[in-house]
């Protein structure tokens, strides 16, 4: 298949999986990406089976004394230029997340809307043409929606502010 400039079109297009939806691709790469960032910081992140997702948790980030939950979304829909965006939340998450014994984090993985620009090839590297945002789910006050910020930009260094918050948690220096 050729494009209107003539170039081939990219197969990315396309799942190689017939069955493979795209909403099912934002799912996989927001928790790839995800683990990649705890790969970065050095700790492990452990899906959950999709037969057990019954607390709307899709992962576990692993600390010695206390693990964080993760909650993801994966999306193309919002803007990052503006100054903040609020992710509506369900009234079933909300319920178990605030029955968690062990910090809840929500993340947003924002990804273009052409599913071949989630990635660049160069010769050198590979880019993620991504950025995603996380910040701890607070009960009290994250009733139906979530705002994030840029003060919200999760990177690897995130997995370490987690870690130490799960410890206070742990400590009962923080609730």
């Amino acid at each position: 298949m050729m494009t209107t400039t003539g170039k081939p079109a990219s197969r990315l297009l396309k799942p190689a999986h017939v069955d493979f939806t795209d909403n099912g691709r934002r799912a996989r790469y927001g928790a790839a990406f995800v683990r990649t960032l705890c790969a970065h910081a050095g700790a492990t992140f452990t899906e959950t089976s999709v037969d057990e997702d019954i607390m709307a948790i899709d992962g576990t980030v692993d600390f010695a004394r206390m693990p964080v939950r993760v909650q993801i979304k994966c999306t193309s829909k919002f803007s990052v230029s503006g100054n903040k965006f609020t992710l509506p939340l369900e009234p079933g998450w909300t319920k178990k997340w605030s029955a968690s014994d062990t910090p809840v984090f929500v993340v947003v993985v924002k990804v273009p809307g052409d599913i071949p620009g989630w990635l660049d090839y160069d010769i050198a590297f590979t880019r993620h043409n991504t950025v995603a945002f996380g910040r701890r789910f607070i009960a009290a006050t994250d009733l139906t929606s979530m705002e994030f910020t840029s003060s919200n930009r999760l990177t690897g260094e995130s997995i370490y502010e987690w870690r130490d918050l799960a410890y206070e948690v742990a400590d009962g220096v923080v609730t």
